[in-house]
């Protein structure tokens, strides 16, 4: 397989799996954040700002790894660009769910040790 076509697929394969995730979350979201917000305006910056860090963050993480480990094996290459995109969806999950429940625990009163 030539390497314009695997390099198509890696990034084919992190923004399928990016979407598929917002899609999942964009009704949760929304919510949580018209809830946590004290305007519809921060909400809707929030909600942009959440959506490129989930689409950026496993792309980031499958170009890195491409740079990095280049192969013959064209296989496994993609397979090594579905777990770095869905590592990168993981850590870009985390990052925003940090951010979420700061808010929501100081409005619940929860104290977490």
């Amino acid at each position: 397989m030539s390497t314009v076509l695997i390099f198509a697929i890696e990034i084919i394969i992190s923004l399928c799996l990016s979407m598929v995730t917002l899609w999942l979350l964009a009704k949760p979201l929304v919510n949580i954040l018209e809830d946590l917000c004290p305007t519809k305006k921060q909400a809707d910056f929030w909600l942009a700002y959440t959506r490129i860090m989930l689409l950026i963050s496993p792309l980031l993480l499958v170009l890195v790894v491409s740079m990095v480990k280049s192969g013959d094996n064209s296989i496994e290459t993609i397979k090594i660009s579905l777990v770095s995109a869905l590592a990168g969806l993981l850590l870009g999950m985390v990052i925003v769910g940090k951010k979420i429940f700061v808010p929501v625990k100081k409005i619940n009163g929860c104290e977490l040790k």
